[in-house]
């Protein structure tokens, strides 16, 4: 008979995967409570959550989802694990990967993304792109790009008018 914790964390996991766009397992040992802390701060900045899982929940809650995708990350679920579950790949990538950078504690094991298991030079390398608003703001710049431009050539004749007016005007009063 199942105890209501772990029903209740079933539930949470189970949620969290339908939720996330990707999840990032971790191996969380030696992590100090404060930097856990720190890391489901960062994780909540993004619309994520970062989880610490048992990995028999873990397994039930993938196999209810993907029998394949539990399969696939039944050989990363031993041990501690921690689970980074993301809206957003790039976000959870850089999220993780700075912080396994900074703490040496937190060793990626595998990830998820859209229901494909992903190795971790993929999610180093996922790490290493532009972030969404980054993006966002270069297509905007690019498509108001040739409306500048056009709006620069309009003026052009107008300013080139009054340059040459005031040309004229100080080589008159000279």
């Amino acid at each position: 008979m199942p105890n209501q914790k772990n029903i209740h964390q079933l539930a949470e996991i189970t949620k969290n995967l339908q939720d996330s766009q990707a999840i990032i397992l971790t191996e969380y040992a030696g992590l100090t409570v404060s930097e856990q802390t720190q890391l489901r701060a960062q994780a909540s900045e993004t619309g994520g959550a970062f989880l610490v899982t048992k990995n028999n929940l873990m397994r039930l809650a993938l196999t209810n989802k993907s029998k394949d995708l539990a399969k696939d990350l039944d050989s990363f679920l031993n041990g501690p694990t921690a689970v980074l579950f993301s809206p957003d790949a790039v976000s959870a990538a850089k999220i993780v990967a700075k912080f396994a950078e900074d703490h040496d504690k937190l060793k990626i094991k595998s990830g998820v993304m859209d229901d494909k298991v992903i190795t971790i030079s993929e999610i180093t390398t996922l790490s290493k792109l532009p972030s969404r608003e980054q993006l966002l703001s270069s297509l905007l710049a690019q498509l108001q790009a040739p409306a500048q431009a056009l709006v620069r050539q309009l003026q052009a004749p107008i300013q080139n008018f009054v340059y040459g007016l005031e040309a004229l005007k100080a080589k008159l009063s000279a």
